[in-house]
């Protein structure tokens, strides 16, 4: 976009778009002195998005657009969504539109960025955009304050809002917000576990470790999943594998994987994950989340973690978690509570059948603390079922939905392969629990685990940051 943009000077400005492009036009106006005549943004459908950026609302067109005839509605969207939003916008009588050049606005906003020199030690993380301060990213912020005794490092981490419990050495910087572009424009290292927007430019002398956040040979993923995929994920899942100078790797499963379907080409450092390391310190975890839920000593915690689907079908997250409760209870002589943890992307779907208490756990930043904390894990698809296998506690899998599931996500490894109890239905799972043979369950799981080439071993966290001292910052 052009600094000689020229807008009405009574006009009001809608942005339509909520992504990356959309941010970096709300900064340009601001610097243009237009941001308080910016209004809405404006979407085709709300789906994931935010409700509001900047302290602005984010509405789909078709609530909104009675109210946009006198506006200036600039479309900041990749520019192969242009064209096809344009003739949405007119079919709702709209032609008072302009078409911003995304390329040319990207460029110039990070060519004004990258002005700035980098900076030696700082080290920017996050963990699927704003999910919180967890996985794989943390443990690696955690090893290398450990070994920052001169306190050089400047870790800075993205959040959706200041959050108090970060650690206070943790610098934190709203994600999506103008300081967050200044941070990752600036730092040396980039710490990530998903992928990055594909207008995100990266520099030469930066640095950027992908660290991801699958482990589990389970739902297919990236191009072996492509026709589940948009074509902006496809672009941006490309982009993201081209900047990348690492990727870390917890088993010889993955590191194939991301060889085949992650369209990277560049290092494979195969330390394990940093966020297994938990599974070799349980007995401090478990006394950690006991102690932070006021759970009693004795008593066993058994986790309901469910992973999302993209075509909902009704019921499949209802469980009896009372009546299973008690089938644990008298397998496993001990007492047992229940965790939740939903999906946020389908979390007000979850109805569970007169169930007295448990504890939503849906918020906690440190999910593989809560898995090493848990006696039993109940899921359904989720990958979490392998990360709990390093614990080598029962786990038991009710899928309600298998074939419906099946159909829109396959898998790398049918569900009759795995180690790992299914059941269809409630009462079956029931069954299940009653007729559980622990020795021969542990049996077919170190087999199954053996299989998968694993590196773990409790000590990824410092095999990653010493390839990051011996590569990227030399001692400090």
């Amino acid at each position: 976009m052009s600094e000689k943009l020229i807008i009405q000077e009574d006009s009001n400005i809608a942005i339509y778009g909520a992504g990356t492009v959309a941010d970096i036009l709300y900064f340009r106006l601001s610097l243009l002195g237009y941001n308080n005549r910016v209004k809405y943004f404006v979407v085709t459908n709300t789906g994931g998005n935010e409700t509001s950026k900047f302290g602005i609302r984010v509405v789909e067109l078709t609530n909104i657009f009675q109210q946009l005839y006198d506006f200036t509605i600039l479309i900041a969207t990749m520019p192969k969504d242009q064209k096809h939003i344009c003739g949405y916008l007119e079919s709702f009588g709209l032609t008072n539109y302009l078409e911003i050049n995304s390329d040319e606005l990207v460029n110039s906003f990070f060519y004004d960025l990258q002005k700035k020199p980098i900076e030696k030690y700082k080290i920017i993380g996050q963990n699927q955009k704003t999910a919180g301060y967890g996985d794989n990213p943390k443990y690696i912020f955690e090893e290398l304050h450990k070994r920052d005794c001169n306190n050089v490092l400047d870790l800075v981490w993205a959040v959706n809002a200041y959050d108090t419990t970060i650690p206070l050495y943790v610098r934190q910087v709203e994600y999506g917000s103008f300081n967050y572009y200044k941070e990752l424009s600036t730092a040396h290292i980039w710490l990530d576990n998903s992928r990055k927007s594909s207008v995100v430019r990266k520099r030469e002398g930066q640095y950027y470790i992908q660290t991801w956040h699958g482990a589990a040979p389970i739902k297919k993923v990236e191009a072996d999943a492509v026709d589940s995929l948009s074509d902006n994920y496809i672009d941006l899942a490309k982009h993201d594998s081209e900047m990348a100078d690492l990727f870390i790797s917890g088993s010889e499963f993955y590191t194939e994987l991301y060889r085949r379907s992650f369209w990277y080409n560049g290092i494979i450092l195969k330390s394990g994950l940093p966020r297994h390391d938990v599974f070799w310190d349980l007995g401090r975890i478990k006394k950690f989340i006991h102690e932070k839920y006021s759970i009693e000593e004795n008593i066993k915690i058994a986790l309901y973690a469910p992973t999302f689907r993209t075509k909902y079908i009704t019921g499949c997250y209802n469980v009896k978690l009372n009546v299973i409760a008690k089938a644990l209870e008298r397998k496993f002589k001990s007492k047992f509570v229940f965790m939740v943890s939903r999906h946020p992307n389908n979390c007000i779907e979850y109805s569970f059948e007169e169930s007295d208490h448990f504890i939503v756990v849906d918020r906690c930043q440190d999910f593989e603390q809560i898995l090493a904390a848990t006696d039993v894990l109940l899921t359904d698809y989720s990958g979490c079922m392998y990360d709990f296998s390093y614990a080598r506690k029962p786990i038991f899998l009710l899928q309600v939905d298998y074939e419906d599931y099946l159909a829109d996500r396959d898998f790398y490894i049918s569900m009759e392969e795995l180690p790992y109890v299914c059941a269809r239905s409630n009462e079956e799972l029931v069954q299940k629990i009653v007729e559980f043979d622990e020795s021969e369950y542990l049996k077919k799981l170190d087999i199954f685990m053996a299989t998968m080439g694993n590196y773990d071993n409790g000590t990824a966290s410092s095999r990653v940051v010493d390839y990051i001292l011996q590569k990227f910052l030399g001692e400090f």
